[in-house]
Order: structure tokens, then sequence, then C-alpha cells
């Protein structure tokens, strides 16, 4: 089965360090020492032909604009160099949520049919995507996000409902929000995914179903997500359409 524990994806508290107060706490917490927000079932915005002003950056801008000029590709992007030499590469996932190397950049030597690259940690987080047809986990984070489609297109959660994604298009996603983009077709679906005014990575906390467990409004949340993927999607809860996504 197609698991995925990251998609644009591929959600927790903002990235600018969260300080703790008192005379002798003076040092940053960690992510796993931050309280658990509740989110809200999906953003209220939906994909849309321009730029939301919440999304606006220079350098995803520069990426973009490039991008579209015909300049680059996945294969010919290159990350800023607050990226380490060693992280250059075509990362994926194994069926564990193991980071591991994507082999020619290929998503078809992907466990889960997706492969991504990080192309900024600082100033801002930035990477891109490129994913076959496959499931992705709904997640929620601190994190504002923004993705711009660069190739394909699917359905992703939006206003409490699956709106088409398509080549072109922007959309945003504020912090705490829960968000879920499966890829539904074999043509795929690549975006360059960002997150305004946050910078590395490492802080970020990402939640998923199981680590909200026992909480039980954000179960709650959860569980509309799930309902309105049967509703829009006629798929059942993350891992158990392995069937669909193998056709």
């Amino acid at each position: 089965m197609m698991k995925l524990k990251m998609l644009f994806g591929l959600a927790a508290l903002t990235s600018t360090a969260v300080m703790a107060q008192g005379p002798q706490c003076n040092h940053a917490q960690l992510p796993y020492q931050q309280m658990t927000p509740v989110p809200y079932d999906s953003t209220p915005y939906v994909p849309q032909n321009t730029m939301p002003e919440q999304c606006s950056n220079p350098e995803i801008e520069a990426y973009i604009a490039d991008w579209e000029a015909g300049k680059i590709d996945f294969n010919t992007i290159k990350p800023n160099d607050s990226i380490a030499a060693d992280q250059r590469f075509c990362k994926t996932l194994d069926d564990h949520g193991n980071v591991l190397e994507a082999k020619n950049c290929d998503p078809k030597n992907s466990p889960v049919g997706y492969i991504w690259k990080e192309l900024s940690d600082s100033p801002v987080v930035i990477g891109i995507t490129n994913g076959l047809k496959s499931d992705h986990e709904p997640h929620f984070h601190g994190q504002p996000e923004c993705y711009y489609v660069v190739n394909g297109t699917s359905k992703t959660l939006a206003n409490n409902k699956f709106e088409t994604l398509a080549k072109g298009q922007y959309f945003y996603i504020p912090g705490a929000h829960i968000h879920n983009t499966p890829i539904l077709n074999k043509e795929g679906l690549g975006v360059f995914y960002w997150y305004p005014n946050n910078a590395h990575f490492d802080g970020f906390k990402y939640y998923w179903r199981k680590d909200v467990k026992n909480l039980r409004v954000a179960e709650e949340a959860f569980d509309r997500v799930d309902a309105i993927r049967k509703r829009d999607l006629n798929l059942g809860p993350y891992g158990t359409n392995e069937a669909f996504f193998k056709k």
C-alpha cells in the first residue's frame, strides 16, 4: 500500500522559535514540547489562477518565473545555499516513513509513488514535488503553506469539499487547517510548495491522526475529513484504498 507521511505537501507551530517564559527559561522549545493545536477541517480558500497575497515571496516567484519560461525543470532546478550539499537529491519515503533517495529522480522508483526536492530552508522553506497516482494522508501544521501546480491535475481539500487543483493554479492553506491532496490519475501531479515567512523545516511539527489520539475535537475533525473523502472521491480512510491506487 502506498503510504505517504508527507504531501505537499507536503502542518505545526510557526518556525519562529517558541520561547519558554521565566527567568531560567530562555531557550527555544522543541516541537515535541509544543502543545497540539486543534485543527480546522479545511482551508476556507480554493485554488486560484493568481498568486494569493498571503503567498507572495520573491524567491518562490523567481522559481516560478524560471519554470514558466522553460529555464528549469524538475531535474535541473537548483536549491539555494541553505540546503546542504549532501541533501541535494531527489527524496522519497518507504512504507514506514523513512526518507531515502529516489533513483534517477524518477517517481516510478519511489515506494510511495512520490518524490520531492528541497530548494530552500532559509529564509523560507521551499520545495518541489513530482508524484504519480497515490494516496496521501490528511494532516495539518501550524505554518501556513502555499502550492503552485507545475504539472498535472488532481483534487484537493478546500472549503470543506474536494476542488480541482490544476496546472498553473495557486492554493493557500492557513496554519492549523487539515489538508489533503490524493493524486487520482496516472498523469500525476507536481507542485512547488512553500511556507510563507517560515524557515528551518526541522522546527516544524506535522500532525497526523495518530498524533491527536484521544483529543476528541481534533479526532472529530479528521472524521469529518474522512467523510468528505468518501462523499467527493469515494475513498475510504487513508490506508484502505490500495485497490483504487493500483489501477
